[in-house]
């Protein structure tokens, strides 16, 4: 066994000691690491839950699309439709960010970028087909 020093009092301890035997602080660091690839997948499926019962009360009741304010202006756009359901999408990409960053599970960040991205193209087509359908 080797000794390091204990990054808080800087005492001479034990490289498997988990906690200072001096100070008492806890050394064992939580690896978050393991946690960003699920936490992405998760995300994922999430946001796919939750654009497609949007797209299906929007499917069942397109005039949802069609109204209009006082003004005669529509209340959303298609603009502001697909930004919520983008916005939304960069948080699930986080994850597998920080994954590339951390070089962490390259693989499996890259293929879940390219999932999330595949899924943001069918939410824009699937979206404006649905303004085609409401007639704006």
């Amino acid at each position: 066994m080797s000794k390091i020093l204990c990054p808080y009092c800087m005492q001479e301890i034990e490289d498997t000691d988990k906690v200072c035997p001096f100070c008492t602080t806890k050394l064992e660091k939580n690896d978050y690491k393991t946690l960003l690839i699920p936490m992405g997948l998760g995300l994922c499926i999430l946001w796919s839950i939750a654009n497609i019962t949007g797209f299906a009360i929007l499917n069942h009741w397109p005039q949802i699309l069609t109204m209009k304010d006082k003004d005669g202006d529509l209340i959303f756009s298609l603009a502001e439709y697909i930004e919520i359901g983008v916005q939304s999408l960069i948080i699930v990409f986080v994850p597998y960010i920080v994954a590339l960053v951390k070089k962490y599970k390259i693989k499996e960040a890259i293929s879940g970028l390219i999932i999330c991205i595949v899924f943001a193209a069918i939410f824009i087509t699937y979206f404006i087909h649905l303004q085609k359908l409401a007639g704006v």
